[in-house]
């Protein structure tokens, strides 16, 4: 039974930038009722260090950003989607920092910096490696002065109201009130995030994992390329399993990659520690088998302790309370998952296949990233397809007629937090093992034998209850990237296959899921 209806113009779930975004610009045009599943500071936005990328520069241009970003996209992008990001994604940050978004500044000049994949100095940060958090903070901060946004935090949304191939809002669960709301919108944006949480090593928060997907999935929505999971080359290691990020931006500023041994291991290629991250990861990778220990080091003691301290403030007393002095020793680095490039298909407009539901942000796959998405382009993202999103939904969706349908009740028992707690173990270790940077059939097939044989017969058919749903909904989004790695014969990007080392353009074509519907865009055509 359903606690509580509310109505509203436009439903946003999510809480990292892009949903943010969506909803202070849905608020020009109606009510808007913000949904988050814990709170607006835990997303991957919140927690993304290296900065966002723009065209700010005189001496660069939209060109050479666009170019960077194909290439670093290995032949696999939207090329359409490429130039939308760039072009409209500079116009975005210019109209951020004219309504107040402190971006770091040397004297009256923009503080642009250098990463992975770049040709320019493109990036801007603020508060050093914290920009995520600036960014959502700033955001955060007029959302919570808008009248037309209504904030609901802590809210698990279970499904979506659909019938006929239209959205008409979502259900959701409220931990704390422990009851259900149905929320009933005239247009549905889903800004949930990805995936990279389904890994035992990640950058991301808990909570990334996957719910967007999976409730699109349900409703008829395509998922696409969910084999390219971008794994961040250099993540704190700690032998305790303490996992966070060390920006792009270290080694932007010179910092050096080195194995065991003390060799420098990235000097052979062309922009050294500045390749594309699909290199660094691949090569850290391979230096870590080549040795006993598990991880190589970021090196800053050739640098100026005291200007680094400064430049990433935030970092530095993250590192130094782990007991390391940058001026005297190397940082344990080792790739972690940190970005899912696949997710729901949509159009240049943020458009799923479901009438009604958009989508934008991580849990989007546009095609803007291609197969290995550039460094500092994700964050310029969630600004500009949140934005076209919305501007499509008021356009399409506001005269539109709002459908409630019938809902079974939500239970949660709290006796199904250990087994859920033991599976989630169970399928981050499969995930790592078989569907980390390296990938094979014979590791692939193995991970789905188990899948089917020992996690996904006895869920499937149990009832609606929260963790059983969270158990159901891992399962089947863990077995759809496995098959979308299995069924990807090439390696391109971040999608590396030992079995298939080499890239092969007649695969060149997106791996997408229907509901009960596997094909490629070609066999769909």
């Amino acid at each position: 039974m359903i606690s509580e209806v509310r109505k509203t113009d436009f439903l946003v779930i999510g809480g990292g930038l892009a949903g943010l975004n969506a909803s202070i610009e849905a608020s020009k045009y109606g009510k808007v009722m913000l949904v988050t599943k814990s709170t607006l500071n835990a997303s991957s936005s919140y927690l993304a260090q290296g900065g966002v990328a723009a065209v700010m520069d005189k001496a660069d241009s939209f060109e050479n950003h666009i170019k960077d970003t194909l290439e670093a996209g290995r032949g696999y992008c939207n090329r359409d989607a490429v130039e939308i990001l760039v072009k409209e994604g500079a116009e975005r940050i210019k109209e951020l920092i004219s309504r107040g978004m402190p971006f770091d500044r040397e004297g009256r000049q923009l503080n642009l910096g250098m990463e992975g994949g770049h040709s320019r100095r493109r990036v801007l940060h603020a508060n050093g490696a914290a920009t995520g958090k600036a960014m959502v903070e700033f955001l955060i901060s007029r959302i919570r002065k808008n009248k037309n946004i209504k904030l609901v935090e802590n809210v698990f949304v279970y499904n979506l109201i659909s019938d006929n191939n239209q959205c008409f809002g979502a259900i959701g669960y409220l931990y704390r009130q422990k009851r259900s709301i149905q929320i009933l919108s005239k247009a549905t944006i889903l800004a949930t995030g990805g995936y990279s949480g389904l890994f035992t090593r990640t950058t991301n928060p808990h909570t990334s994992t996957g719910d967007g997907l999976w409730l699109a999935w349900n409703h008829g929505a395509v998922l696409k390329d969910l084999e390219f999971v971008q794994f961040h080359p250099t993540a704190f290691y700690s032998k305790k399993g303490e996992v966070f990020l060390l920006s792009e931006a270290l080694r932007g500023e010179g910092a050096r990659l080195y194995n065991a041994e003390g060799k420098r291991f990235m000097e052979s290629y062309p922009a050294a520690e500045l390749s594309p991250r699909d290199v660094v990861a691949k090569e850290i990778l391979k230096q870590i088998a080549g040795q006993e220990e598990d991880f190589v080091y970021l090196n800053l003691t050739h640098l100026k302790s005291e200007k680094v301290k400064a430049r990433f403030p935030g970092l530095m007393k993250r590192i130094e309370s782990c007991g390391i002095d940058i001026s005297k020793q190397g940082i344990p680095v080792a790739p972690a998952a940190h970005y899912c490039i696949g997710g729901i298909e949509t159009d240049i407009d943020g458009q799923t296949g479901v009438q009604g539901l958009y989508a934008c942000g991580e849990v989007a796959a546009t095609g803007v990233h291609g197969a290995n998405r550039l460094a500092s382009n994700s964050l310029l993202e969630c600004l500009v397809f949140s934005k076209r999103a919305v501007e499509h939904a008021r356009l399409h969706c506001s005269k539109k007629s709002i459908v409630t349908i019938p809902l079974k009740q939500f239970t949660l028992s709290p006796e199904l937090e250990e087994p859920f707690l033991v599976q989630k173990k169970v399928v981050t270790s499969l995930l790592n093992k078989h569907a980390g940077i390296e990938r094979s059939a014979a590791g692939l097939n193995s991970a789905l034998a188990f899948l089917e044989k020992e996690l996904k017969s006895p869920l499937h058919h149990l009832g609606n209850e929260y963790y059983l749903k969270k158990m159901r909904e891992m399962v089947n989004i863990t077995e759809l990237i496995l098959r979308a790695a299995l069924n990807r014969q090439e390696s391109r990007g971040v999608h590396f296959r030992t079995d298939f080392p080499e890239i092969n353009d007649s695969e060149k074509v997106p791996m997408s899921f229907r509901k009960n519907l596997y094909y490629t865009q070609q066999a769909a055509s």
